[in-house]
């Protein structure tokens, strides 16, 4: 197999990272990327089921960005069902 054509196949075929767009999103933007609501989301990130990252200073310190790696692995952690392997 050519050098080539091993970097043209995906390292895991369940695993897909999106590489376009911003890594860090809003908590709006993180429930639409994995399709839930926001309180959803923010409930996550108080319970600390989440990485996050704290945005502003002070009282606007409310305001949490969330890297998608980290959603990507949440995706992954709660799956239910067999793999497909």
């Amino acid at each position: 197999m050519s050098l080539q054509s091993r970097f043209n196949k995906p390292l895991h075929s369940s695993v897909v990272i999106q590489l376009n767009g911003p890594r860090l999103l809003t908590l709006k933007q993180a429930a639409e990327y994995i399709g839930h609501s926001v309180d959803l989301v923010r409930e996550m990130v108080a319970k600390r089921e989440i990485p996050h990252v704290p945005k502003g200073h002070g009282e606007q310190r409310a305001h949490y960005l969330i890297d998608r790696l980290d959603l990507d692995r949440w995706v992954e952690k709660n799956k239910v069902g067999t793999s497909a392997t």
